[in-house]
Formats: structure tokens, C-alpha cells, sequence
């Protein structure tokens, strides 16, 4: 974002800013606070800035499990439970995978092999492109990396001190057959989405996902937390889904 591009969206001059930028000023609290809401950094980051800056946090950071978390965690509940028999988790800034479904619980160990490693198992951007994940049941393996991996960039991107997520990024970015799948023509779209398309032990079935986020969050664990649900793309698989829950 430019220097002026930057100004206009905090409603400040582009004059204060080069100042603050160079340190011919110093930001207040509530100027460090307006230039991350215009940068549209995560809460997380929000806090980092402001310590940057000298100033005391002004998000929390509250555990799931918490009393403060209550009502939201029976959201998340009640939320799982509507969806099934789709599939559905919740993650967090790390992909981990910290609360299922039913659904998910009765469909998704078909997505993975007996023999993959508990880290590939709990974390959907590796169970994606790790060898030993997914890769052999996902018919549309390219697609669903292409996909997988410009989402990760944006995340990074959305928040670059994030270490971890860098890490984890460089580390899906290692694989065997990633490379390639990014550079990879994309076939011509015949759905309005992506599907996820699955075949596996003469079962076959076809996804496409949507994102549920907490709605302007005021701590941190609930700014990173999102819910990732598996609808059917047709007719067989919603007609499976509903047969493994029989």
C-alpha cells in the first residue's frame, strides 16, 4: 500500500504520516490503533504494533475453553451440529484442526491413509500436500493445491511477521509435486466453485467449501478462529453423506 494510499484510508495527512514513518513523531495510541485498522492487520498483529509503539494491548487473548468464551463456543456447537451430516471443523491461524463434526468424523478419516502422521492428520493445508496425506484420493489434487496455497500467500501476506505461518507455508511449498501443481493450466470452471473431487475404494464424491469467521472480533482467539464446511457438489454426494449418517 502506497504512502498516500496508506493516509487517505486512515484519514490523516500524507505529511503525519512520513512523519511517523520516519520518526520525526511519535504515533499516539489511538493513531497506532487507526493505522492498523486501515492496514486491516488481524488482532494479533494489532497488539504487536501497539507494543511497537510502547502501549499496553488492547485485545485479549482469552483461551477456547474459557468462561469468557461461553456463548461462543455454543455457537461453534450448535453450528457443527446443523451442518451434519456435511462435514465441518473448526481451525485455527495454523490450519490446526481443533473441534469436528459428526459428519467430518464419519468422512474425512476416508480422505486419509492408515499410515498418516497425527501432525498431517490435525492440520488441513498439510493433509493437502503432504505425501503421505490426501494427495492419492483427491482426483483434482492441482486444483485443490493451486487453491490451497494462493489462500496460505494471502494469509501471509495479510500478516508477514507471522512466523509460524511463514514456516508452515515453506514447508507445504517443500513437497514433492507442489511446484508443479501451482504452475499447472487450470482446467475450464463448470461450476460456479471449486470442488473437491474425492474417489476412493469405489466411494466417489464431490465438495466445495465455504468460511464461517466470528463477526467483528474483539480477541484475538476469536479473530483467528474459522469454520471450515464440506457441502455436496451433487446429487451422490449429498445421497452418500446422509447414507453414512443412516
Amino acid at each position: 500500500m502506497s504512502q498516500g494510499r496508506l493516509a487517505e484510508q486512515a484519514e490523516v495527512s500524507t505529511r503525519h504520516l512520513s512523519c511517523l514513518e520516519t520518526g520525526r513523531a511519535t504515533p499516539s495510541r489511538d493513531m497506532v490503533l487507526v493505522l492498523a485498522s486501515a492496514l486491516e492487520l488481524p488482532l494479533r498483529s494489532r497488539n504487536e504494533l501497539l507494543a511497537a509503539a510502547g502501549f499496553t494491548a488492547a485485545y485479549r487473548e482469552d483461551a477456547l475453553s474459557g468462561p469468557t468464551m461461553a456463548h461462543l463456543n455454543h455457537a461453534i456447537d450448535q453450528l457443527l451440529k446443523k451442518l451434519d451430516p456435511y462435514p465441518a471443523v473448526v481451525v485455527d491461524r495454523g490450519w490446526n484442526v481443533l473441534r469436528m463434526n459428526e459428519g467430518a468424523q464419519r468422512f474425512l478419516p476416508l480422505l486419509l491413509p492408515p499410515n498418516v502422521p497425527a501432525r498431517v492428520a490435525s492440520n488441513l493445508l498439510l493433509s493437502v500436500v503432504h505425501p503421505d496425506g490426501c494427495r492419492p484420493y483427491l482426483v483434482n489434487w492441482d486444483e485443490v493445491v493451486r487453491s490451497t496455497i494462493e489462500r496460505a500467500h494471502h494469509e501471509v501476506a495479510g500478516d508477514p511477521e507471522d512466523s509460524d505461518a511463514r514456516r508452515l507455508l515453506t514447508e507445504a511449498l517443500s513437497y514433492p509435486g507442489v511446484a508443479d501443481a501451482l504452475h499447472a493450466k487450470p482446467s475450464s470452471p463448470m461450476l460456479p466453485f471449486l470442488p473437491v473431487h474425492v474417489r476412493r475404494d469405489g466411494i466417489e464424491a464431490r465438495f466445495f467449501t465455504m468460511l464461517t469467521t466470528i463477526g467483528t472480533p474483539m480477541d484475538v482467539t476469536a479473530d483467528e478462529l474459522a469454520i471450515e464446511a464440506y457441502f455436496p457438489a451433487d446429487d451422490a454426494t449429498r445421497a452418500l453423506l446422509e447414507s453414512l449418517m443412516g
